[in-house]
C-alpha cells in the first residue's frame, strides 16, 4: 500500500492510500490455485464471496519456487541445519511463461492447448480499503496483478476437436471468460525491506533462487493444499497433481508424492495454525 498526503479544500491534510491496480475495483474476481482450491477454504479468507467455480490460467506456471515466509518465521517449524530437510521451505506461486513454453512431463492431464497452464479457482468478491489492506498483509511478497481465465468447458470442447480433425498441435482458440487477480512471483528488489527480513539468513533470495536449489514443498503448507484440492476432486485435483512444479520446473508434484506423499500427509501444523493449515 502507497500512503500520500493530500490537500482538501480547507486546506485539512488527509491520508490517501493508492492500492495495486488490480485491486482497486469495488468488484473482482480473485483467483486461488493453492489451499484455496475448495470453497469452504476460499470462505476462511472471503466470507461474503459468490459464484464460486473452477477455471484454466493459461500462459502461467504453477510452481514451488520460493520460502514460504510465513512458516519459516514460525518458531520450532523451520531448522536452519544443512540437512536435507531444511530444504523443506517452499510455498507456492504462479509465474507468467512464454505462450509457447511447455513442460516435459509423463503427465496424463491434457491442457485446452500446447501452453503451459493450471485449474485454479475463481470466485467474486466485494472490496473496500480494509479487504484490500488485508490481501496486501496476506500477501507480501507478491506481484497482485491480473490474468485473463477460461472456462473448463474449452478443454473438453479443444480435446474433442483436436482428436477428431486437428492433431494435437493447435492452440486453443477460445476467447477468455474474464480477468481475475492472481499473486504472481515478484522480484526481490519490488519487496519491501520489512519483509525482506522474513527470510533466514541462510536463504539468498525470496525470488531469484536458481532451479537447481534444490527447494522443496514446506510439509505443512503442501498437506494443506492437498486437504483442500482433495475435498474438490475432479479436474482440479489433477490438475493440482500434474500441472504443479517443483523449484526446477520439470519434476511434477504427483511425481514428488509418489516418494514423498506419506511424510507430506503424516505432517501437522501447530495446534495455534491448526484452522488455518488444515485444508
Amino acid at each position: 500500500v502507497v500512503r500520500s498526503l493530500v490537500y482538501c479544500r480547507n486546506g485539512r491534510k488527509k491520508e490517501k492510500m493508492r492500492f495495486p491496480k488490480a485491486l482497486q475495483p469495488a468488484q473482482v474476481t480473485i483467483l486461488g490455485y493453492g489451499a484455496l482450491q475448495s470453497e469452504s477454504s476460499s470462505r476462511l479468507t472471503f466470507p461474503d464471496l459468490t459464484n464460486f467455480r473452477h477455471v484454466r490460467v493459461k500462459n502461467m506456471r504453477r510452481v514451488f519456487g520460493h520460502p514460504h515466509l510465513f512458516l519459516l518465521n514460525e518458531e520450532g517449524l523451520y531448522d536452519a541445519s544443512p540437512a536435507v530437510g531444511s530444504l523443506k521451505i517452499a510455498s507456492l506461486s504462479a509465474e507468467p511463461v512464454s505462450s509457447t513454453s511447455t513442460n516435459n512431463s509423463n503427465s496424463s492431464i491434457v491442457s485446452s492447448s500446447n501452453c503451459i497452464s493450471f485449474v485454479a479457482a475463481a470466485f467474486d468478491v466485494t472490496l473496500d480499503d480494509a479487504q484490500r489492506i488485508d490481501f496486501i498483509k496476506r500477501e507480501p511478497e507478491y506481484k497482485i496483478t491480473t490474468t485473463p481465465f477460461f472456462s473448463l468447458e474449452d478443454d473438453e470442447d479443444h480435446h474433442n476437436k483436436n482428436n477428431v480433425n486437428y492433431g494435437n498441435n493447435v492452440e486453443s482458440v477460445a476467447q477468455p471468460a474474464g480477468e481475475g487477480v492472481i499473486c504472481v512471483a515478484s522480484q526481490d528488489a519490488a519487496i519491501p525491506d520489512v519483509i525482506k527480513t522474513m527470510k533466514p539468513s541462510n536463504i539468498p533470495s525470496v525470488w531469484h533462487l536458481s532451479h537447481d536449489s534444490g527447494i522443496l514443498p514446506f510439509d505443512i503448507y503442501l498437506r494443506h493444499c492437498l486437504l483442500s484440492v482433495e475435498k474438490v476432486g475432479g479436474k482440479p485435483h489433477e490438475s493440482f497433481l500434474h500441472e504443479t512444479y517443483l523449484a526446477d520446473r520439470h519434476t511434477t508434484l504427483a511425481e514428488y508424492l509418489d516418494k514423498n506423499g506419506e511424510e507430506v500427509l503424516a505432517s501437522r501444523p501447530p495446534p495455534h495454525l491448526a484452522a488455518r493449515f488444515s485444508g
